[in-house]
């Protein structure tokens, strides 16, 4: 069976340009999407656009789990490792996939901190 995309939930962390401009095509096509971002003048400037976004990761996380969203990893590499543990503890059940450029160092920090994450990596 396949499901409309649109019917799934998709929690972006990050909203930089990358996590950001997915944010804005997920919306403009009919998907629910909110996101968190560290920086709460980006958070302001996204909620001006219109969008749905955070600066409290973990009750973000909790959302993703609560609606089974996928989440997507847009943040830069070396923020991951303290957000890859919170995924662990608040959204262990969660599809989770990237956006970082660079692979093999974001799967070493899943398998290291979360080795049961469903992650596919991007």
């Amino acid at each position: 069976m396949v499901t409309d995309i649109r019917s799934t939930p998709v929690c972006i962390l990050g909203l930089g340009l990358i996590g950001g401009s997915m944010m804005r095509a997920l919306d403009a096509s009919g998907a629910s999407t909110f996101g968190y971002n560290r920086s709460s003048a980006t958070v302001e400037q996204v909620r001006a656009d219109g969008h749905d976004a955070s600066t409290d990761l973990v009750a973000t996380l909790r959302r993703a789990a609560d609606t089974d969203a996928v989440i997507v990893l847009a943040t830069p590499v070396t923020t991951i490792e303290p957000i890859v543990s919170a995924i662990a503890d608040h959204a262990a059940g969660c599809l989770v996939t990237d956006v970082i450029s660079v692979k093999m160092p974001v799967a070493e920090i899943f398998r290291r901190l979360f080795p049961d994450a469903r992650y596919v990596g991007g």
